[in-house]
């Protein structure tokens, strides 16, 4: 039995307050690659995994509980630096919590590096790639896809035509973060309390657990069924949906908020609060962030005449000591280390 402790204690999420801790049985620990990926495969999905230093040693570390029949919680650890390839996950969703080091991924094309106060929220229907840094531990938690879009279907009052899609970052520091650690902090201290013989639950008390744990998922972090829960003006998805593929099909072009309101065919206020309610941010902040991941592409893909300043001008940056924090605070790295990589043939 070990403690896991998410928190203002620890260094790396000094900015945001709460604490999650619990008890957890170890249930594996191998230095074993070929035992590592089996073991992993049987708790999650068939993956390739592979080492960034072929000198390198694992000491996979992963303990488990079971909230239910829709959600498990896993913490793991690889102890070596290693690059994964999930592809699609098909039965399930994961929120991954990291708790020390450095984590990257890939989620439909689409790249996001997470740190201690943040997590990422994986789909199933989008191909995912990761990398876990040696000092990277993750809580996870798996939810199974057929009851968690189940319960959904409940709450709409019809059925889903396809996965939910989440936004894929939860910033700990916000109030769905902290709610949503909160409820993990309390499911693990009842699971490991010590009057309940094997961490067996009377089963409608687990049943309760577990729909706290997917309730709290699916209210508090921003999806593309958001607006569906919200009622009255923000139930029709339709000018957000236009105003965001908008964005991603023009995000080289100069944008206003009027602009956008005539495109969704609705007021510059209504659209505001709509876009906020499915996607968590303004039309605005999603539009820094294509333009971050576009200028991120080009630093990777660009050949040596290539410089920063040039490549951030061109997609709007006018200011460019709050580009360089902006681009730091998303992908864990100054815009000049990217190039840098990029150079080394690291990417």
């Amino acid at each position: 039995m070990h403690r896991i402790t998410l928190g203002a204690s620890d260094e790396g999420a000094s900015r945001y307050s709460g604490a999650l801790a619990g008890h957890l049985d170890q249930v594996f620990r191998s230095q074993d690659g070929d035992a590592v990926r089996a073991r992993v495969g049987q708790m999650f999905c068939d993956h390739t995994m592979a080492l960034v230093n072929a000198r390198a040693e694992l000491d996979t570390r992963i303990s488990y509980l079971r909230c239910g029949r829709g959600v498990s919680i896993t913490e793991m650890q690889y102890g070596a630096d290693v690059l994964i390839d999930a592809g699609r996950l098909e039965n399930f969703y994961l929120v991954q919590i990291p708790l020390e080091g450095r984590a990257r991924v890939t989620l439909g094309g689409r790249e996001e590096v997470f740190l201690p106060g943040s997590a990422s929220v994986e789909n199933p229907v989008e191909p995912m790639e990761m990398f876990w840094s040696r000092d990277c531990r993750k809580v996870v938690l798996r939810y199974e896809r057929a009851l968690f879009e189940r319960f959904v279907e409940i709450y709409l009052g019809k059925p889903l035509r396809d996965a939910v899609r989440f936004a894929p970052r939860l910033e700990l520091t916000s109030v769905g973060g902290q709610v949503l650690v909160d409820h993990l902090r309390s499911a693990l201290g009842v699971l490991q309390r010590d009057e309940l013989p094997g961490q067996s639950l009377p089963p409608l008390f687990e049943t309760h657990l577990e729909n706290t744990l997917m309730g709290a998922l699916l209210f508090l972090q921003p999806h593309d069924h958001s607006a569906d829960f919200m009622g009255g003006s923000g139930s029709d998805t339709g000018p957000v949906r236009r105003v965001r593929d908008y964005l991603e099909a023009n995000a080289h072009e100069p944008i206003d908020m009027m602009t956008l309101a005539e495109i969704a065919g609705i007021p510059v206020r209504t659209l505001y609060h709509q876009f906020q309610r499915v996607h968590g941010v303004s039309p605005m902040q999603l539009l820094r962030t294509i333009r971050l991941d576009r200028v991120r592409r080009e630093l990777l893909a660009g050949d040596s005449g290539v410089n920063v300043t040039s490549v951030a001008l061109g997609w709007g940056f006018d200011h460019l000591g709050r580009f360089a924090a902006s681009y730091r605070e998303r992908f864990g790295e100054t815009p000049r280390e990217t190039l840098q990589r990029r150079r080394a043939g690291l990417t």
